[in-house]
């Protein structure tokens, strides 16, 4: 029993995470995703998690435990005088080798990047990054940057999940449709790079952080 019910869940989880990705999160019906599951239960979704938000905060913290071991590991090998790109890369390749290992069509970051757009989804958001935290704040003070402010460092931080999930959700979207140039490591590797040097860029002027300018949650 416990067995169907997992795999009924996974069901729900994988037509969710296809159907938000496609059409966006406020779009989709929890009628819609049971249907797309396959089953004829219209109450599955309230059934198996409660409501629309655990749902939600389901698909956000799926595959999080995964990154979170890789992350140590990666972390773990680190030198004693790791260089900005080193951390990035310890920060940012576990989420590019889950999406590479994904049965392929793949929706995993086009759901995130819905997620992120999300006006009401700080708080599960929050919540995933907060069980990392203290690799996370660890990884942050080895970085080698303490003459960029604290702020000025959120704010980037924030242009970089953008572009991140940016570019990952039309990177996968490229691979479902068969028109990808390059792989998930390339494209890894491409995202890496830019993100250690927007970190370690210097400030040029004192004016503070604009307003508009996003910040890492």
């Amino acid at each position: 029993m416990a067995q169907h019910s997992d795999r009924a869940r996974e069901a729900l989880m994988n037509a969710a995470e296809e159907l938000f990705a496609q059409h966006g999160i406020a779009a989709v019906s929890n009628r819609k995703i049971a249907e797309h599951a396959g089953t004829a239960n219209h109450s599955a979704v309230a059934y198996h998690f409660g409501t629309r938000d655990e749902l939600f905060r389901a698909l956000v913290l799926r595959h999080f435990e995964v990154m979170s071991v890789r992350r140590d590991q990666l972390f773990a090998e680190l030198g004693p005088e790791p260089t900005t790109h080193d951390i990035v890369r310890c920060r940012l390749m576990p989420l590019i080798e889950q999406l590479d290992s994904l049965p392929k069509p793949s929706w995993r970051a086009q759901f995130l990047m819905q997620a992120h757009s999300k006006p009401d989804a700080s708080p599960i958001i929050k919540e995933a990054l907060l069980r990392d935290e203290e690799t996370l704040q660890t990884l942050s003070m080895k970085m080698p940057v303490s003459n960029i402010s604290e702020s000025v460092m959120r704010a980037r931080s924030g242009l970089i999940a953008n572009l991140v999930l940016g570019v990952c959700a039309q990177y996968e979207a490229e691979v479902n449709t068969g028109i990808e140039r390059g792989s998930w490591t390339s494209v890894g590797y491409f995202l890496i790079d830019a993100a250690a040097g927007m970190l370690s860029a210097p400030v040029t002027h004192a004016g503070g952080v604009p307003r508009a300018a996003p910040t890492y949650i």
